[in-house]
């Protein structure tokens, strides 16, 4: 068993590789399609192993087998399927006693422990067998050039690009998100594109703070910008013209989220 390391550690390594992220609508090599569930975890597997030895860690596999039932924010239909998946573990002190945990960002955003990865994926009767990071395929193999790994994620790369540009547009899909409170509205905007959008019937007497999030993952740099002009509509309520600019070359999706000052 590889030596334990602190969960402070754990998060270190898993930043490490989910800052490897791709930008969905421009998929830049050598980053890691996370953002694609539906298939290619093998690869994406094997390069985040190579990140975290290459960082000095020791970490394994962890593979399931079963009828699988992800719930994704990530693809157009909302649910992933698989007959098998599989991701690195480590083992991380926890309370004293070393326990494993799985290092997934097509699932999570942080180290989860092995349950909590098993049970996400709704089969409670799934089967779990861990190897070595060496193994590339659920039933054996390696891929010690990283040969493989390349070609794969060129593959998903390309594969995520595709349906970024599409129809559905980049992910996170918003029709599998519940909205949540503050948010006005989702929005989705082409790249270096400007849109103005408009919100109506707030209260005059009221402070209203306006801020643009994207949603769209794109590590490197700023992605929108915005301005807010306000109209007096009548005696008691006002609208709010947003203007967003697009300061990149992908398609943003993003939340118009706001804040009633007191």
């Amino acid at each position: 068993m590889p030596p334990s390391i602190t969960l402070a550690r754990a998060e270190q390594l898993f930043a490490l590789c989910n800052g490897r992220i791709c930008c969905p609508c421009s998929t830049p090599a050598p980053c890691i399609p996370f953002l694609y569930p539906d298939n290619g975890c093998w690869a994406r597997a094997h390069e985040m192993c190579r990140l975290m030895i290459a960082d000095g860690a020791q970490p394994e596999k962890v593979w399931i087998r079963g009828w699988l039932a992800v719930s994704s924010h990530n693809k157009p239909d909302c649910l992933v399927n698989w007959a098998w998946h599989v991701a690195p573990t480590l083992q991380v002190l926890i309370n004293g006693w070393p326990q494993t945990y799985v290092i997934d960002p097509s699932l999570f955003n942080e180290p989860v422990p092995l349950a909590t990865w098993k049970g996400i994926q709704g089969d409670p009767s799934a089967s779990l067998t861990p190897t070595g990071a060496d193994q590339y395929w659920p039933d054996g193999g390696t891929d010690p050039t990283y040969a493989g790994t390349n070609s794969d994620l060129a593959h998903y790369r390309n594969v995520l690009k595709l349906r970024s540009a599409g129809a559905d547009g980049p992910p996170p899909y918003t029709n599998c998100m519940v909205q949540p409170a503050g948010t006005q509205w989702f929005g989705l905007i082409e790249g270096n594109q400007t849109r103005r959008w408009f919100t109506w019937g707030w209260p005059a007497g009221t402070h209203v703070l306006w801020h643009l999030m994207p949603l769209t993952p794109c590590p490197g740099a700023a992605q929108l910008a915005w301005g807010v002009a306000v109209e007096r509509a009548n005696a008691t309520q006002a609208t709010y013209w947003i203007t967003v600019r697009n300061l990149t070359g992908d398609r943003v999706r993003f939340a118009g989220r706001y804040n009633i000052l007191p």
